[in-house]
């Protein structure tokens, strides 16, 4: 980091981020002196940012030109000059209308999540969930498959929709069939992982050996689905790579698009932000993966569950718009953490 600097020079330096961000050419002296409200002349701007660009914190693309924000800039704006930004209305608005919908598979919730966090945004954005041991069972179904085998389909009190097949060694009647499909229903509706007393089910069912070889398994493919801890990611929004980082060059963002189409790429991005920090700024080559060193990540964590961590994030140009990016990843990871596990202090 630069040795601090004086009031004069942050306000001239922001307004040069400020303008850069906005507009996306390099910001002259006159228009520094009026955008950081300084009663001085474009020649007393123009020694100032010399000063800066020997800080490293400014650079003239060429003779003449005025000046834009290294990634030092960046990340000296975003820890001491970037003033806190909440969404606006109609952003906030629309993360409440994602959210107000209850009965959305969580799946699906979780695509909806990342393509409105890009759109907001104007970056690719990524949402990393772990989904499982927390959920109960809210409906068990068992679907007769080709020859003996029975699909056990549980669907759990998010949404989640989990599919386990059987291979019975015989095929069971349509009625032992409905009666274990009813017993089961009714039985572990409500019902989370810890408390499925599969012993005690099995004793109290009266229907055969052919029954009790049916429940005996479903049982066993529910208690492995919920115990099960699924990692997946939800990207969104690729396509805002193209058009916001076009002057990083087509080579690279070609091997960026390529990796973001990897998940394991994406998880590792992601999950190390759920033992980290509440809210992670990377800018430039302060990236460890390599194919970022052009762009800058926002993320942050949000709770999943009962001992589970997710987090989300998104991918833009190192002039993005960091206070109104922030602002809507916490708002999204906010929600997101209302909406599986309740409000957190």
């Amino acid at each position: 980091m630069v040795r601090e600097i004086d009031d004069r020079k942050k306000k001239i330096l922001r307004a040069v981020v400020q303008g850069f961000i906005l507009t996306g050419n390099p910001v002259g002296s006159k228009s520094a002196a009026k955008a950081s409200g300084l009663r001085i002349s474009p020649a007393t701007v123009r020694n100032e940012m010399a000063v800066l660009e020997k800080l490293g914190l400014l650079e003239q693309p060429y003779t003449s030109a005025g000046r834009v924000p290294t990634d030092l800039a960046y990340r000296y704006y975003v820890d001491m000059l970037m003033e806190q930004q909440k969404p606006s209305g109609r952003d906030a608005e629309a993360v409440e209308k994602l959210f107000a919908v209850k009965t959305r598979e969580v799946e699906g919730f979780f695509r909806e999540a990342s393509l409105i966090l890009s759109n907001l945004t104007h970056a690719t954005a990524m949402v990393f969930a772990p989904l499982g041991t927390a959920d109960k069972v809210r409906h068990i179904d068992l679907v007769r498959m080709n020859g003996p085998g029975v699909m056990v389909i549980i669907i759990t009190d998010r949404g989640q929709v989990g599919r386990r097949l059987l291979g019975l060694a015989n095929p069971v009647e349509d009625d032992t069939l409905d009666r274990v499909c009813d017993y089961l229903d009714r039985s572990l509706s409500g019902v989370g992982l810890d408390a499925i007393d599969a012993k005690a089910l099995i004793e109290r069912f009266r229907f055969g050996k052919a029954g009790v070889d049916l429940l005996s398994g479903a049982l066993e493919a529910v208690r492995e689905y919920l115990g099960t801890v699924e990692e997946r990611v939800y990207v969104g929004g690729t396509a805002n790579i193209v058009r916001e980082m076009d002057s990083a060059g087509t080579e690279w963002v070609q091997l960026l698009l390529e990796s973001m189409e990897k998940q394991y790429f994406i998880l590792d991005l992601l999950k190390d932000l759920v033992s980290g920090e509440r809210l992670t700024v990377r800018i430039g080559e302060e990236n460890r993966l390599r194919e970022l060193r052009k762009c800058s990540f926002v993320g942050t964590s949000y709770p999943a569950g009962r001992g589970l961590f997710g987090s989300l994030g998104v991918v833009g140009p190192t002039c993005m718009d960091y206070a109104r990016t922030i602002g809507m990843v916490e708002l999204m990871a906010d929600s997101l953490g209302q909406r599986l596990w309740g409000p957190v202090d």
